[in-house]
This record gives C-alpha cells, sequence and structure tokens, in this order.
C-alpha cells in the first residue's frame, strides 16, 4: 500500500469543544452537531485529507475506547440514577458514531469498519484495508487510529494499493 496524505492531532486537552469545532468548520462546510468529543478529534485528523480523497473509499477505524465523558454519563444515568439515556449520551455510544460521522462528512462509499484498539493496532487496520483494496472493493483506504495511552494522538492515513498508482 501506499500512502497518500496523513495528519495527526494531538493532545487537544487545552481546547473546548467549541474551540476544536471552530476548527473543524477550516476543514468542512457543515460540520455536525451534537458529537462527542472522540468523533470530533477523530474529524478533526481525517477532515484535512478531504480534498485527496476519491472513489470509493472504506474507513477503518480504532480506538481503546469511546468517549470517556459520554461513557460516564450514559452509565451514572443507567446504573446510578436509573434513568433513561439521553438521545445524545445513547447515539453516541455506539461504536459505530465515529465513522458514520467521519463518512458522511466525507463522503465515503466503501466499508465502515471499527475495532477496539490495542497496542499494535495500525499492522491490524492495514491488513483489514489492504484485503479490501486488494479484491477491487475499494480505491481508496482511510485508516484513523485515536490512542490515548500516554497522550492523546489521533492519526488519520489515507491508502491506496500500490498497483492502482499508474491508473
Amino acid at each position: 500500500m501506499r500512502l497518500i496524505a496523513s495528519h495527526e492531532v494531538r493532545d487537544t486537552a487545552a481546547f473546548s469543544d467549541k474551540e476544536l469545532k471552530a476548527q473543524l468548520s477550516q476543514w468542512l462546510q457543515n460540520p455536525p452537531r451534537r458529537i462527542d468529543r472522540l468523533i470530533l478529534q477523530c474529524l478533526l485528523a481525517a477532515a484535512p485529507l478531504k480534498s485527496k480523497i476519491n472513489g470509493r473509499c472504506g474507513l477503518y477505524l480504532a480506538t481503546s475506547h469511546p468517549d470517556r465523558s459520554t461513557m460516564g454519563a450514559l452509565l451514572n444515568a443507567v446504573c446510578v440514577q436509573h434513568k433513561q439515556p439521553k438521545p445524545f449520551e445513547f447515539v453516541n455510544s455506539v461504536s459505530n458514531a465515529a465513522g458514520f460521522h467521519i463518512a458522511q462528512q466525507l463522503g465515503l462509499e466503501g466499508p465502515n469498519l471499527f475495532i477496539g484498539a490495542g497496542e499494535h493496532v495500525w499492522p491490524q487496520l492495514q491488513a483489514l484495508a489492504s484485503l479490501d483494496l486488494a479484491d477491487g472493493l475499494i480505491e481508496q483506504a482511510l485508516l484513523v487510529v485515536c490512542d490515548e495511552r500516554t497522550e492523546l494522538v489521533v492519526r488519520a492515513e489515507l491508502l491506496m494499493e500500490r498497483s492502482l498508482e499508474s491508473v
């Protein structure tokens, strides 16, 4: 596989969600509303690659856990307070919520996969994308990994199969 473009977002703790949404608006005309911080950070990493995406593109997204504040609020409401979760908390707690928003905003038409990230997730995502590229299911693959083990790093890479370089 050949790397077409990449972008990385690091340590956004100093920024409010409002400030991050303002940064996102430089890449997207109509950024989504009511998204949690994980979705926002993944979009910030992927959106600068939008101009390089063409044809059928699959999305391969990995993170070690969902957004902590969203999940904390959801679990508190349901398990502690015995209430119905708020729609925002429920919808954004679903594992493919980030993938849905990225695919929608970037116009991706290929597979949309989300996996739980371990320490060595890049080779796993590359293997999944490589299979879909080799089968001709997609022309490009967008890989996004949110890693919070030490500091927050969200990296997006846009790849294509080497044999398609001359096409």
